[in-house]
């Protein structure tokens, strides 16, 4: 048992970085000649690629993803649950788009350069003004056409509940009345496995190592994708969060207890 999990680290590790590698370099390659006179054009390879990536990520990392519903299509924004960074893989998989994430991915090595390329939208949360800028940055991808996709609750849960949403990145949807879609997301390991919210699910002070290797170990995940049947709007930003999250907790099913995920912050994955 024990030899197979670390065979599959020994492969899925160079294969994700492999995969990741030959996504991004047509992506590079290719931008400077379709991003500024032919949009339409990046906005379909962009799309087409990040779909590739995602789905093979996915196979690497034994990853079965169940959908239910449709994703919206372009332009569009669609905000989500946060629970791991492979929220990243599956909803590229299925829903490619400009997503809105963190300022400081975008000095990491290498996923900097590569989410820059992909047009990622980089929010410094820390910043009040900075929110101002995304938010407009976001209007800027909607009207060009661009499938946008959000993570309002600012941070990444053990998948016991919803979050609070954060209503200020759905400012320029709410000034507009534009309609915002919802999905949900969920992760399962096998029962001889250690539960996903603490070995898919990534949140509090996990540390990325050894989160991700012990992730790669894993033997499979179980991963529930749902898009919301209908969008909503509202012009008031606060109502609309609260729209969402109010559809959004009726439709997801927790993976722990808020009590066992709080006594769980004494394991071994916390500093």
């Amino acid at each position: 048992m024990r030899l197979l999990r670390v065979c599959r680290l020994a492969w899925r590790g160079p294969a994700f970085l492999l995969l990741t590698l030959a996504a991004w370099l047509p992506l590079f390659v290719l931008k400077p000649f379709l991003a500024g006179r032919r949009y339409p054009t990046w906005r379909k390879v962009r799309a087409g690629i990040m779909r590739r990536w995602g789905r093979a990520c996915l196979a690497v990392l034994g990853c079965r993803v169940t959908v239910r519903g449709a994703p919206p299509a372009p332009p569009c924004l669609l905000v989500s649950n946060h629970i791991s960074y492979v929220d990243i893989l599956v909803l590229a998989a299925y829903s490619p788009a400009r997503f809105v994430s963190k300022a400081e991915i975008a000095d990491w090595p290498l996923a900097g350069t590569v989410c820059r390329t992909v047009d990622i939208i980089f929010v410094d949360r820390g910043r009040r003004r900075d929110v101002t800028r995304v938010g407009e940055q976001i209007a800027e991808a909607l009207e060009a056409g661009d499938p946008v996709i959000l993570f309002p609750e600012g941070t990444s849960t053990p998948g016991d509940a919803v979050a609070t949403l954060k209503p200020s990145l759905l400012a320029p949807a709410a000034v507009q009345e534009l309609p915002v879609h919802w999905s949900v997301l969920r992760y399962e390991t096998p029962d001889d496995e250690d539960p996903a919210f603490l070995s898919v699910a990534w949140w509090g002070e996990m540390p990325m190592t050894p989160h991700a290797p012990e992730l790669l170990k894993l033997r499979r995940i179980e991963c529930a994708l749902e898009f919301g049947a209908e969008p909503f709007r509202n012009a008031d930003r606060k109502e609309l969060a609260g729209l969402l999250r109010r559809r959004m907790t009726a439709a997801f099913r927790p993976m722990v207890s808020s009590e066992k995920a709080a006594a769980s912050t004494g394991d071994r994955r916390f500093p």
